[in-house]
């Protein structure tokens, strides 16, 4: 079996990015695990806000993607 790098890597972009930018816009919305994001947001470019969470999206979105077609390429190398 072989895997398709590119459907993959959009796949798991598409969810990596939907899900950081959710989870941010209910701890905005709530307040619940601000600090724990808080924290976390320190670690990338952006802050704890919604302009933070846009930063985010696409970040987890770019590594999501990149992780992903790494791992399908590595995949189909091993998998012959």
């Amino acid at each position: 079996m072989k895997l398709n790098s590119l459907a993959l890597a959009y796949a798991s972009a598409i969810f990596c990015g939907v899900w950081t930018f959710l989870v941010m816009a209910f701890s905005l919305l709530t307040g619940k695990a601000s600090d724990f994001l808080t924290r976390a947001a320190e670690l990338h470019l952006a802050s704890y806000s919604w302009g933070g969470a846009v930063v985010m999206l696409v970040e987890h979105a770019i590594a999501g993607f990149i992780l992903a077609w790494i791992f399908a390429w590595l995949y189909n190398k091993f998998a012959k």
